[in-house]
Protein backbone atom coordinates (compact mmCIF):
# COMPACT_ATOMS: atom_id res chain seq x y z
CA UNK A 1 0.00 0.00 0.00
CA UNK A 2 2.73 2.11 0.90
CA UNK A 3 4.79 1.60 -2.34
CA UNK A 4 1.32 2.11 -4.21
CA UNK A 5 0.80 5.47 -2.74
CA UNK A 6 4.29 6.89 -3.29
CA UNK A 7 4.15 6.13 -7.08
CA UNK A 8 0.65 7.72 -7.20
CA UNK A 9 2.21 10.72 -5.57
CA UNK A 10 5.07 10.56 -8.45
CA UNK A 11 3.26 9.68 -11.24
CA UNK A 12 0.35 12.34 -10.91
CA UNK A 13 0.01 15.91 -12.07
CA UNK A 14 -1.20 17.62 -9.35
CA UNK A 15 1.56 17.15 -6.34
CA UNK A 16 4.52 17.89 -9.19
CA UNK A 17 2.21 20.85 -9.37
CA UNK A 18 1.44 22.00 -5.99
CA UNK A 19 5.44 21.92 -5.33
CA UNK A 20 6.48 23.54 -8.36
CA UNK A 21 4.44 26.46 -7.68
CA UNK A 22 6.04 26.44 -4.40
CA UNK A 23 9.70 26.02 -5.22
CA UNK A 24 9.28 29.00 -7.96
CA UNK A 25 7.57 30.88 -5.63
CA UNK A 26 10.42 31.05 -2.69
CA UNK A 27 12.52 31.84 -5.21
CA UNK A 28 10.74 34.91 -6.76
CA UNK A 29 11.69 37.47 -3.68
CA UNK A 30 15.54 36.38 -4.25
CA UNK A 31 15.31 37.57 -7.84
CA UNK A 32 13.96 40.57 -7.66
CA UNK A 33 16.48 41.73 -5.05
CA UNK A 34 19.07 40.74 -7.02
CA UNK A 35 17.48 44.69 -9.09
CA UNK A 36 16.90 46.26 -5.85
CA UNK A 37 20.14 45.25 -3.85
CA UNK A 38 18.87 46.47 -0.13
CA UNK A 39 21.72 46.78 3.00
CA UNK A 40 18.75 45.23 5.47
CA UNK A 41 19.34 41.29 5.78
CA UNK A 42 15.81 41.16 6.84
CA UNK A 43 14.71 41.85 3.31
CA UNK A 44 15.94 38.85 2.08
CA UNK A 45 14.19 36.32 4.81
CA UNK A 46 10.86 38.24 5.34
CA UNK A 47 9.53 38.36 2.27
CA UNK A 48 10.22 34.61 1.02
CA UNK A 49 9.30 33.52 4.22
CA UNK A 50 5.93 35.26 4.26
CA UNK A 51 5.08 33.60 0.75
CA UNK A 52 6.46 30.38 2.29
CA UNK A 53 3.71 30.69 5.00
CA UNK A 54 0.69 31.58 3.03
CA UNK A 55 1.27 28.82 -0.07
CA UNK A 56 1.92 26.58 2.65
CA UNK A 57 -1.05 26.37 4.19
CA UNK A 58 -3.03 27.41 0.77
CA UNK A 59 -0.98 24.50 -1.44
CA UNK A 60 -0.98 22.08 1.82
CA UNK A 61 -4.95 22.48 1.85
CA UNK A 62 -4.83 21.47 -1.68
CA UNK A 63 -2.62 18.39 -1.12
CA UNK A 64 -4.44 17.31 1.65
CA UNK A 65 -7.72 17.34 0.01
CA UNK A 66 -6.63 15.72 -2.92
CA UNK A 67 -4.57 12.44 -1.26
CA UNK A 68 -8.24 10.53 -0.53
CA UNK A 69 -10.41 12.99 -2.79
CA UNK A 70 -8.98 12.11 -6.24
CA UNK A 71 -9.83 8.54 -5.28
CA UNK A 72 -13.84 9.21 -5.39
CA UNK A 73 -13.11 11.77 -8.43
CA UNK A 74 -11.84 8.78 -10.42
CA UNK A 75 -14.13 6.44 -9.34
CA UNK A 76 -10.80 4.27 -8.40
CA UNK A 77 -11.90 3.63 -4.61
CA UNK A 78 -12.96 0.07 -5.02
CA UNK A 79 -10.10 -0.71 -6.97
CA UNK A 80 -7.79 1.43 -3.97
CA UNK A 81 -9.54 -1.13 -1.44
CA UNK A 82 -9.06 -4.09 -3.23
CA UNK A 83 -5.13 -3.86 -2.97
CA UNK A 84 -6.31 -2.85 0.69
CA UNK A 85 -9.30 -4.50 2.25
CA UNK A 86 -8.56 -2.92 5.69
CA UNK A 87 -10.59 0.81 5.70
CA UNK A 88 -8.45 1.65 8.59
CA UNK A 89 -4.59 0.62 7.12
CA UNK A 90 -5.92 2.25 3.54
CA UNK A 91 -6.65 5.69 4.95
CA UNK A 92 -3.66 5.50 7.32
CA UNK A 93 -1.43 4.71 4.75
CA UNK A 94 -2.35 7.81 2.81
CA UNK A 95 -1.97 9.69 5.34
CA UNK A 96 1.63 8.35 5.99
CA UNK A 97 2.78 8.92 2.72
CA UNK A 98 0.95 12.43 2.15
CA UNK A 99 2.34 13.86 5.16
CA UNK A 100 5.50 12.72 4.61
CA UNK A 101 5.84 13.67 0.72
CA UNK A 102 4.40 17.15 1.95
CA UNK A 103 7.03 17.54 5.24
CA UNK A 104 9.78 16.41 2.41
CA UNK A 105 8.76 19.20 -0.01
CA UNK A 106 8.36 21.74 2.55
CA UNK A 107 11.92 21.24 4.10
CA UNK A 108 13.59 20.85 0.31
CA UNK A 109 11.63 24.42 -1.07
CA UNK A 110 12.22 26.17 2.51
CA UNK A 111 16.19 25.39 1.66
CA UNK A 112 16.26 26.20 -2.10
CA UNK A 113 14.52 29.92 -0.75
CA UNK A 114 17.52 30.30 1.89
CA UNK A 115 19.72 29.72 -0.50
CA UNK A 116 18.70 32.01 -3.17
CA UNK A 117 18.30 34.54 -0.53
CA UNK A 118 21.73 33.95 1.00
CA UNK A 119 22.75 34.26 -2.70
CA UNK A 120 21.57 37.40 -3.48
CA UNK A 121 22.95 38.45 -0.40
CA UNK A 122 26.27 37.88 -1.05
CA UNK A 123 26.50 39.63 -4.02
CA UNK A 124 25.40 42.74 -2.00
CA UNK A 125 27.78 41.87 0.78
CA UNK A 126 24.66 41.13 3.28
CA UNK A 127 25.17 37.92 5.68
CA UNK A 128 21.68 36.17 5.66
CA UNK A 129 20.93 33.95 8.54
CA UNK A 130 18.67 30.78 8.13
CA UNK A 131 15.22 31.67 9.85
CA UNK A 132 14.90 27.84 10.91
CA UNK A 133 12.12 28.00 13.74
CA UNK A 134 9.80 30.56 12.04
CA UNK A 135 10.03 28.56 8.40
CA UNK A 136 9.02 25.28 10.97
CA UNK A 137 6.53 27.05 12.65
CA UNK A 138 4.56 28.05 9.05
CA UNK A 139 5.17 24.24 8.39
CA UNK A 140 3.48 22.93 11.28
CA UNK A 141 0.20 25.08 10.58
CA UNK A 142 0.40 23.83 7.00
CA UNK A 143 0.57 20.42 8.04
CA UNK A 144 -2.45 20.95 10.56
CA UNK A 145 -4.52 22.23 7.71
CA UNK A 146 -3.44 19.68 5.48
CA UNK A 147 -4.59 17.30 8.01
CA UNK A 148 -8.18 19.40 8.40
CA UNK A 149 -8.24 18.78 4.70
CA UNK A 150 -7.46 15.09 4.52
CA UNK A 151 -10.33 14.00 7.37
CA UNK A 152 -12.73 16.78 5.53
CA UNK A 153 -12.15 14.40 1.93
CA UNK A 154 -13.04 11.24 3.52
CA UNK A 155 -16.49 12.60 5.50
CA UNK A 156 -17.52 14.37 2.20
CA UNK A 157 -15.96 12.29 -0.37
CA UNK A 158 -14.63 15.19 -2.44
CA UNK A 159 -11.65 16.76 -3.01
CA UNK A 160 -13.08 20.07 -3.81
CA UNK A 161 -15.62 19.98 -1.21
CA UNK A 162 -12.73 19.49 1.22
CA UNK A 163 -10.85 21.98 0.00
CA UNK A 164 -13.99 24.98 -0.03
CA UNK A 165 -14.95 23.28 3.64
CA UNK A 166 -10.92 24.09 5.17
CA UNK A 167 -10.33 27.43 3.51
CA UNK A 168 -13.80 28.27 5.10
CA UNK A 169 -12.85 27.08 8.01
CA UNK A 170 -9.66 28.87 8.16
CA UNK A 171 -10.13 32.45 6.20
CA UNK A 172 -14.37 32.57 7.19
CA UNK A 173 -15.32 30.61 10.32
CA UNK A 174 -12.37 31.23 12.50
CA UNK A 175 -11.88 34.81 12.09
CA UNK A 176 -16.22 34.84 13.22
CA UNK A 177 -15.66 32.48 16.25
CA UNK A 178 -12.40 34.59 17.12
CA UNK A 179 -14.71 37.78 17.95
CA UNK A 180 -17.45 35.91 20.32
CA UNK A 181 -16.25 35.86 23.85
CA UNK A 182 -15.05 33.12 25.45
CA UNK A 183 -15.08 30.93 22.25
CA UNK A 184 -12.69 32.63 20.50
CA UNK A 185 -9.82 31.43 22.37
CA UNK A 186 -10.63 27.71 21.75
CA UNK A 187 -10.77 28.19 17.72
CA UNK A 188 -8.75 26.33 15.42
CA UNK A 189 -6.71 29.93 14.20
CA UNK A 190 -5.89 30.40 17.54
CA UNK A 191 -4.38 27.48 18.48
CA UNK A 192 -2.39 27.02 15.57
CA UNK A 193 -1.67 30.84 16.61
CA UNK A 194 0.07 29.54 20.08
CA UNK A 195 1.62 26.61 18.78
CA UNK A 196 3.51 28.37 16.07
CA UNK A 197 4.90 30.94 18.41
CA UNK A 198 5.81 28.85 20.62
CA UNK A 199 8.25 26.90 17.66
CA UNK A 200 8.90 29.99 16.92
CA UNK A 201 10.04 32.22 19.49
CA UNK A 202 7.85 35.20 18.66
CA UNK A 203 4.47 36.20 16.84
CA UNK A 204 3.11 33.70 14.59
CA UNK A 205 1.31 36.30 11.83
CA UNK A 206 -1.83 34.38 11.97
CA UNK A 207 -4.34 36.47 13.18
CA UNK A 208 -4.44 38.48 16.26
CA UNK A 209 -1.70 37.51 19.35
CA UNK A 210 -2.07 34.50 20.79
CA UNK A 211 -4.01 34.23 23.81
CA UNK A 212 -4.43 30.52 25.57
CA UNK A 213 -1.51 28.32 27.45
CA UNK A 214 0.06 25.61 25.12
CA UNK A 215 -1.89 23.08 26.96
CA UNK A 216 -4.92 24.55 26.23
CA UNK A 217 -3.90 25.05 22.31
CA UNK A 218 -3.02 21.54 21.77
CA UNK A 219 -5.86 20.65 23.37
CA UNK A 220 -8.17 22.46 21.49
CA UNK A 221 -6.01 21.25 18.20
CA UNK A 222 -6.80 17.91 19.26
CA UNK A 223 -10.63 18.55 19.45
CA UNK A 224 -10.37 19.66 15.90
CA UNK A 225 -8.50 17.61 14.35
CA UNK A 226 -10.50 14.68 15.72
CA UNK A 227 -13.50 16.28 14.58
CA UNK A 228 -12.24 16.21 10.82
CA UNK A 229 -10.14 12.87 10.91
CA UNK A 230 -12.13 10.74 13.18
CA UNK A 231 -15.53 11.55 11.57
CA UNK A 232 -13.95 11.20 8.13
CA UNK A 233 -12.20 8.15 9.33
CA UNK A 234 -15.46 7.02 10.46
CA UNK A 235 -17.46 7.59 7.60
CA UNK A 236 -15.02 5.95 5.47
CA UNK A 237 -14.84 2.46 7.40
CA UNK A 238 -19.01 2.45 7.23
CA UNK A 239 -20.51 3.77 4.27
CA UNK A 240 -20.39 1.53 0.97
CA UNK A 241 -17.99 2.92 -1.61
Amino acid sequence: MFKAELYKIRSHRTPTVLAGVLAIAVLIPSAVLVWYSPANTTAYTSIYSTIFAILTVLLGIVFGGWILGTEYRQDTVKRMLTAESRRGRALASKAAVGAGAMITVMAATALVGYGAARLVGSLNDVSVAFEGRTLLGYGVAALLSAVIAFGLSALTRSDSFAMIGTIALVLVLDPLLRIVPWIGKYSYGNAVGVVTEQIQGAASGFGEPATTSLTVAIITLATWLTASVATGAIAFARRDV
